[in-house]
C-alpha cells in the first residue's frame, strides 16, 4: 500500500505510530513545495490559517498518540467524512505553500494492518483555492444583487409609500433612505419617534429587506414585561427553575437567532438587564434560567423609543456601552404635524383599507379640512382610530381643537357610546375603550403618562389597548 502513495498522482503522504512520516510521494512535494527527503522521518508542523485568519499549527502531523490524531481534525472544525468510512476531514489557510496561498483540503484515515491494528495514518491533500475563490466570489456577486435590489426598490421618485409606510414628504423621503442604507448594513439601529409615528413599521422593513428576512422578526415591549419576568423572557428559562414554569420557554433571544430582535421601549430596560443583554450582544452569550450552561444567538437589534435616551444615559438610567451600542443607525421619524403633506395619502390609504370601498370612505371636503388643521398629538395611530369611528359612526371626533391665538378653549368632549344596545358589557367595553382614547389623546399617546392618568399601570393599560385593537 505505501508503494502505491509513492506512485499516486494524487498528493499523499503517510505517517507511523511514532507520528513520523513514512512516505511522502512527488504529488506532495508538487503541492507543498517540500521535499521527501526532507519530511521523512520528521513530525514537522507547518503554519496554517482558519478560513477567518485565526493561526493554528498545521493538522499534518501531532504530538500525542493517534487517538488524538482524531481528535485534533474535530477541535478543528474537522468532520467526520461521509465519503470514506472512519476518516476525518477538514480544510485550513496556508499563506505560503509551494510558492504560493493555497487553501487546503485535508483527508485522514488509519492505517490497519493486517492483525486489525492501528499502525499509522495515511492523509490526501487537494488545493481547493479555485474553488474558495469561486464561493467568494458568487458571495459578493449575492451581496451586490441584494443591494442593487434594494437599490432599485428605492429607485421611484417622489414615492408616497414605502412597504406600509405612508408618506412622499421631504422628511419621509429622508427615512426611507435611512431604511435602505441600514437593511444593506446589519448595525444596530434605533428609530426614534413620539408615540403613534409607525417606529415598528419601520423595524419591519429593515428587517424585510435586510439578509435576515427569511429569519424571525421578534418584537419585545419592554414597558410591558414586569421587572422580576425580564430575564426569564429574553433568556428563556428550563422546567421547575421556578414556580410556576411547567415547560421549557426558549425566550427571545433563542427565538431571534439569525433575525431581529427589535426592542420597543428600550428606554424601559432596566441597567441590570442592559448589562446582560450587552453581554450577549458581545458574544458573551447568555444562559436560560435553571441552566448554567451559555448558549449564543446571533441577532440583530432594531430599538425604539418616544423618549431622549441621552438624557436617561445622563441620569444614569442607560448605560453608557449599552447606549452606544445600539446607537450606530439612528433614525428619526417626524411628528405627523410636521408632514401634513403627507394626510391626503394617509386618509386615502385608510379610508380604503377600513372602508372596503364603500361609499363611506369617502369624506366631505370641510372634513378633510377638519383633519388638516388639526395638530394630531397622537400621531399616525391616532389618524387611524379616528378613520374608523368615522366609518363606524359617519361622525369626525377630534380630541382637542386647535384654538386662535389668546383662546382659552380647550378640549372637545369625544365619549360616544351607544346606549341603545341592550348589552351592559357591550355599553361598559365601549365606554373604557373611549376612556382609553381620550386618556392617550390627552397625553399625546404617551402611554406612561395615560396609564398614571387613570390610575393603572402600563402593562394593563398596554394589555386593554391590545385588547381595543388600539395597537
Amino acid at each position: 500500500m505505501l508503494n502505491l502513495l509513492e506512485c499516486s498522482p494524487i498528493a499523499q503522504f503517510a505517517i507511523d505510530m511514532d507520528h513520523k512520516v513514512t512516505v511522502w510521494n512527488k504529488a506532495c512535494e508538487l503541492l507543498t513545495g517540500f521535499e521527501a527527503h526532507d519530511m521523512i522521518g520528521t513530525d514537522r508542523q507547518w503554519e496554517a490559517f482558519y478560513p477567518d485568519k485565526r493561526p493554528v499549527v498545521a493538522d499534518l502531523i501531532i504530538d500525542n498518540d493517534f487517538d488524538e490524531f482524531l481528535e485534533l481534525y474535530r477541535n478543528k472544525k474537522g468532520q467526520k467524512s461521509s465519503i470514506v468510512p472512519n476518516a476525518w476531514e477538514a480544510s485550513s489557510y496556508f499563506p505560503a505553500l509551494g510558492g504560493k496561498s493555497r487553501h487546503i483540503y485535508f483527508l485522514a484515515a488509519p492505517i490497519i494492518s493486517e492483525q486489525g491494528e492501528r499502525i499509522g495514518a495515511v492523509e490526501t491533500l487537494q488545493d481547493i483555492s479555485q474553488q474558495k475563490q469561486l464561493e467568494m466570489y458568487l458571495k459578493q456577486e449575492s451581496d451586490q444583487l441584494r443591494q442593487e435590489n434594494i437599490r432599485l426598490k428605492s429607485a421611484m421618485t417622489e414615492r408616497y409609500r414605502f412597504g406600509e409606510i405612508i408618506g412622499k414628504s421631504e422628511s419621509m423621503q429622508e427615512v426611507y433612505e435611512l431604511i435602505i442604507k441600514a437593511a444593506a448594513s446589519d448595525s444596530n439601529v434605533i428609530v426614534y419617534g413620539e408615540s403613534g409615528t409607525g417606529k415598528e413599521l419601520v423595524a419591519r422593513a429593515i428587517h424585510d429587506l435586510s439578509s435576515r428576512k427569511d429569519k424571525e422578526f421578534i418584537m419585545v415591549n419592554c414597558s410591558a414585561i414586569p421587572e422580576t419576568l425580564v430575564e426569564s423572557e429574553f433568556f428563556g428559562y428550563r422546567r421547575g427553575a421556578f414556580t410556576g414554569a411547567h415547560q421549557d420557554n426558549p425566550g427571545y433571544l433563542c427565538a431571534a437567532d439569525g433575525g431581529t430582535l427589535f426592542l420597543d421601549e428600550v428606554g424601559d430596560l432596566n441597567v441590570n438587564m442592559q448589562v446582560k443583554l450587552l453581554r450577549a450582544i458581545e458574544g458573551g452569550g447568555y444562559s436560560p434560567l435553571g441552566n448554567c450552561e451559555t448558549q449564543n444567538s446571533d441577532f440583530r437589534i432594531i430599538a425604539a423609543t418616544n423618549r431622549d435616551l441621552e438624557e436617561l444615559l445622563a441620569q444614569g438610567k442607560i448605560r453608557e456601552d449599552f447606549f452606544y451600542r445600539i446607537h450606530i443607525i439612528p433614525i428619526h421619524l417626524p411628528p405627523l404635524r410636521e408632514r401634513k403633506g403627507d394626510l391626503p395619502h394617509l386618509i386615502d390609504h385608510f379610508l380604503k383599507f377600513y372602508g372596503g370601498g364603500k361609499k363611506s370612505s369617502f369624506i366631505p371636503g370641510k372634513v378633510y379640512e377638519a383633519l388638516q388643521s388639526y395638530d394630531w398629538p397622537g400621531n399616525v395611530r391616532e389618524l387611524q382610530n379616528v378613520l374608523r369611528r368615522y366609518l363606524a359612526i359617519n361622525k369626525i371626533d377630534l380630541t382637542r381643537k386647535n384654538n386662535p391665538a389668546g383662546s382659552n378653549e380647550h378640549e372637545a368632549e369625544m365619549v360616544e357610546i351607544d346606549f341603545e344596545t341592550n348589552d351592559l358589557r357591550s355599553v361598559i367595553r365601549q365606554f373604557e375603550k373611549n376612556v382609553i382614547l381620550k386618556a392617550l389623546d390627552n397625553t399625546h399617546w404617551h402611554r406612561g403618562k395615560a396609564a398614571s392618568a387613570m390610575g393603572i399601570s402600563r402593562k394593563t393599560l398596554f394589555r386593554k389597548m391590545k385588547d381595543h385593537k388600539l395597537i
